[in-house]
């Protein structure tokens, strides 16, 4: 029998090889808590890294998820987002060719400030045993539909999947 458990993904980075300055981590005060954060710059495309280490009793035949969990300090506007990812197995690359596109979503924020909402993927390529997950999460700011007119803000992430 599967047990499904959630791993929180490492967020490591934005992408600066391009895109430089528009993701960036950030700390913001709170009524309760300073609430430290990732945020995607408004109205342009920008990019976040993260891994995870998949555990050694993953299921044969996963179901796997990425899941954000994002917030916005507004109240109306979408915002399209998309995850790309890379299973690295033990002597594999560290430095593939390319990542696998999941596609792309739409998704209206909600209508208070700065609830939170999650955003699903589902993996094409479910990762294998001992597998090093490599995310990047991305923001089509620049993309017509995406309407949100402040930052998005991405609270965690974090891989959903089957074990033994």
């Amino acid at each position: 029998m599967a047990t499904t458990v959630k791993i929180p993904l490492e967020l490591r980075n934005p992408r600066e090889s391009s895109l430089q300055g528009n993701s960036f981590f950030t700390v913001l005060g709170l009524t309760s808590w300073d609430a430290g954060h990732w945020e995607f710059k408004n109205g342009v495309d920008g990019k976040i890294y993260g891994v995870v280490a998949i555990p050694k009793n993953v299921a044969a035949t996963p179901n796997a998820s990425l899941f954000l969990l994002l917030g916005a300090n507004a109240t109306t506007g979408n915002i399209r987002v998309q995850v790309s990812d890379k299973n690295a197995a033990v002597g594999s690359t560290l430095n593939p060719s390319s990542l696998t596109a999941e596609t792309a979503q739409t998704v209206t924020v909600p209508g208070t400030a700065r609830n939170r909402f999650d955003v699903q993927f589902i993996l094409t390529n479910p990762p294998s045993a001992d597998d090093f997950l490599i995310v990047e999460i991305f923001r089509n700011g620049a993309n017509v539909v995406d309407t949100l007119a402040v930052n998005l803000e991405l609270y965690g992430a974090y891989l959903q999947i089957d074990l033994q």
